[in-house]
């Protein structure tokens, strides 16, 4: 009996249905397919670190279910809104309050096991288009198949009845608490709202403003700076941007409604008066509604695009990173020929090509290291670059470091001139070089050298020996293990240079390009996947919420329409009436959100565009960021703005 009422309650409320129906669907495939591909061995399988991939993914799910379950409460609050003078009916045909609630309770649990079939089947459809996503990304062979993954339905089913049950619990809750009165005409209630004047209204709003824009340069400034320090501003921002956007959101619609009103002209124009009923009579719940909102659409919003643009600068640079096949870095003076037997211990697994061994010496009085001309003419040949030429009184720095860059060019500015044992040595012509030669694993630290001619070179003392090595193929991702196991091993045997301590600790490091490229693929995939699955559920979220708020009040703005309907008002002029309320609803809290965005896109290119992601792959994330995102939010404004209207200008369908 309760099933065949329920499912009849369901279709003729599926006006009411359909927007949370499609949320949790949509909620629902994502967490699969994100999940399953998390757990899929065939990606796992991909990288050793691809594991990270799955903790992150594991951790959002939790956090989206978490927060999916305040918009599931959210959602059911507004189908109970819509079904209270129903409820009331059955209570007075002495249907009892328990058995009103196990009736909604099982329409809910019919409605949640469907969004959970169809969002299993649509995640399973879209996990196999993310899975060959990756084996793109990593350039696998692949074809699109499709697999159903048990660990990962249960983990979904799991969290789908921790977020679902919470919000039908309290549902429940509600239902037995209300009184027959208070459900016959809680929709005869208008929303009540103290209006601050408009001088504080408009001295919150200035100093949201101004909070933003102080969050905006603390962003720049904690972009600037390479130090820990850097975090601090960076949090910082947030906070401030947060705060400022929270609250211009929920001050700016009641002022400009206050505003509205004070204008004559504009008030009692056309249908105006009309209109800014329909807004002041939820103007309490739209301020907060529209900021809630703000804050989740700022924060998918720059999730999305730093996903996608860091993620993306993992790829686009490991040719920066890994330009030599094998390097190998020991901060100790051994002698050149201890690194033969390193070369003859690679060789034996992948045919070496061309290597060399060299020696970075430190230079009297300077914080910086020095290399020789012939040995960075050889680093330079093997990555087919052209050699370059030096007299014996010059020299020439290189920097691949580029927050680095600044300094030394201001440096030099100011003195050029430098003197080594007693011999003045002035720049090149081009005094600074810029090209990828692994100054981060082969010069120490400080991502920049000192190249000298080989005389004046060979007079300073070479503490620390780099070995860089070219192959015949391209190796593989566990050469970089097997060559740390061989230098900690009993089976080699390092000499130290003639005149020299052994040092107490000995820096060791070991670069392979196969293990480094497949490891900032992994990097890529876990940032870009994580931020575009965090962003994308929070955008459906936030659009729900949009969505109900604005359904919440059809059944009153219906009668408000039918009776501007009987004055002479055409359905044409209450169809651009709608689509004004509904826009307004929309596009307030989109405005701000999207300012940001391109403000961030723009500092992110101007700072960084020609660095990080030298092959211009801003721009481009950031165009496919706005994208995606406003097709998810236009069509939820599409589909609110098409049930208001059925609802409304064809009252007769109910």
């Amino acid at each position: 009996m309760y099933a065949k009422l329920a499912f009849r309650n369901i279709c003729r409320s599926l006006r009411d249905y359909i927007i949370y129906f499609i949320t949790i669907t949509l909620t629902i495939a994502l967490m699969y397919s994100f999940l399953a591909l998390g757990f899929s061995d065939d990606i796992i399988a991909m990288s050793e670190n691809m594991s990270m991939l799955t903790t992150g993914i594991l951790a959002l799910s939790f956090l989206i279910a978490f927060m999916a379950s305040f918009v599931v409460r959210y959602a059911i609050r507004f189908m109970l809104g819509q079904r209270k003078k129903e409820f009331a009916l059955y209570e007075l045909m002495g249907m009892e309050v328990k058995t009103i609630s196990n009736l909604f309770l099982i329409e809910n649990t019919i409605i949640g096991c469907g969004a959970l079939l169809f969002g299993s089947i649509a995640g399973t459809l879209l996990s196999g288009i993310l899975n060959q996503v990756v084996k793109n990304i990593f350039e696998t062979p692949h074809t699109y198949h499709i697999s159903f993954s048990f660990q990962a339905w249960g983990i979904t089913l799991v969290l789908f009845i921790l977020m679902y049950g919470f919000g039908i619990l309290h549902a429940a809750k509600v239902i037995r608490r209300q009184k027959v009165v208070e459900l016959l005409y809680d929709n005869r209630k208008n929303e009540e709202y103290r209006f601050k004047t408009i001088k504080k209204s408009i001295l919150v709003v200035l100093i949201s403003i101004a909070t933003m824009i102080l969050g905006v340069v603390l962003l720049a400034q904690g972009l600037q700076i390479q130090t820990n320090e850097a975090m601090l501003y960076i949090g910082g921002s947030c906070l401030f941007l947060l705060v400022g956007v929270y609250e211009l959101h929920r001050q700016l619609p009641a002022l400009l409604y206050q505003f509205a009103k004070r204008v004559p002209q504009k008030k009692y124009k056309a249908e105006n008066l009309f209109f800014l009923g329909q807004i002041g009579r939820r103007i309490q719940s739209a301020g907060r509604t529209m900021a809630i909102v703000a804050i989740l659409l700022t924060i998918s919003l720059a999730t999305m695009f730093i996903g996608l643009s860091m993620g993306a600068s993992y790829k686009a640079n490991m040719e920066v990173y890994y330009p030599y096949d094998v390097g190998v870095a020991i901060d100790a003076p051994l002698t050149k020929s201890s690194m033969d037997d390193v070369i003859t211990f690679v060789d034996q697994r992948c045919e070496v090509e061309d290597s060399v061994t060299y020696y970075l010496y430190d230079v009297p009085n300077e914080a910086i290291e020095a290399l020789s001309l012939s040995d960075y003419n050889h680093l330079r040949q093997m990555l087919g670059l052209s050699p370059v030429s030096m007299d014996s009184n010059q020299y020439l720095i290189h920097c691949d470091t580029w927050n680095y860059l600044d300094d030394i060019e201001q440096a030099l500015e100011q003195q050029s001139e430098i003197i080594i044992n007693d011999r003045t040595l002035t720049p090149i012509e081009t005094p600074i070089l810029t090209e990828p030669m692994e100054q981060y694993q082969m010069a120490g630290t400080n991502g920049y050298v000192l190249v000298l001619p080989d005389e004046t070179a060979q007079q300073l003392s070479g503490n620390k020996i780099r070995l860089a090595m070219k192959l015949d193929s391209e190796g593989y991702s566990e050469l970089k293990g097997e060559i740390q196991r061989f230098l900690n091993s009993d089976d080699w045997f390092p000499g130290i240079q003639a005149g020299y301590e052994p040092p107490e600790r000995i820096t060791l490091g070991v670069t392979v390009k196969a293990w480094g490229v497949a490891n900032s693929l992994t990097g890529f995939t876990a940032i870009s996947f994580c931020g575009l699955y965090l962003s994308i559920i929070f955008i459906i979220l936030s659009c729900a919420v949009l969505a109900f708020e604005q359904l919440s009040a059809i059944d009153k703005n219906r009668k408000n329409y039918e009776i501007i309907g009987l004055l002479g008002v055409s359905k044409e002029k209450q169809a651009s009436l709608i689509r004004k309320e509904i826009s307004t609803m929309f596009f307030i809290p989109l405005l701000f959100p999207l300012f940001l965005t391109v403000l961030l896109i723009a500092s992110t290119q101007v700072l960084f565009g020609e660095v990080i992601l030298q092959k211009g792959l801003i721009l481009l994330y950031g165009f496919v960021t706005i994208l995606l995102f406003c097709a998810i939010y236009l069509t939820y404004f599409g589909a609110t703005m098409f049930l208001f209207k059925k609802v409304i200008l064809r009252s007769d369908i109910r």
